[in-house]
């Protein structure tokens, strides 16, 4: 079976936007995560913790510029590297089989993230 918890928080960002070689003016999103994962019969409080982390995760954020929180001090915060790092850290705190990571920072707009792509030789995030 999969299990999905979501959270949202506000935050600001400035991505660099590499063919341009610049970086964008900060602004701020209301950013929405979903974390999907595999969980088992009898795995019943697993959802609650994913989803008590994954608000952890989220409360270190709130109301920040990402671009002052690592790794995003050093990694561009794009939806992407958010939706990546959501994965490592919430999925490898809990042991967690993650199946997607998905981010939207803007109405219109999320990127997914599949961990299992990345193995494949795929890229890992759209």
């Amino acid at each position: 079976m999969h299990v999905c918890v979501r959270d949202s928080f506000p935050a600001a960002h400035r991505i660099r936007i590499a063919a341009r070689g610049e970086r964008e003016p900060v602004h701020v999103h209301h950013w929405r995560v979903e974390l999907c994962f595999r969980a088992g019969a009898g795995e019943d409080a697993l959802a609650a913790r994913a989803l008590a982390e994954l608000r952890a995760w989220s409360e270190r954020h709130r109301g920040r510029s990402l671009n002052d929180v690592p790794p995003y001090d050093e990694i561009n915060p794009t939806a992407e590297e958010v939706a990546r790092e959501v994965a490592a850290e919430v999925g490898e705190r809990l042991g967690l089989d993650v199946v997607r990571v998905t981010v939207g920072e803007a109405a219109g707009f999320s990127a997914t993230y599949w961990p299992d792509a990345k193995s494949s030789g795929e890229d890992a995030s759209l």
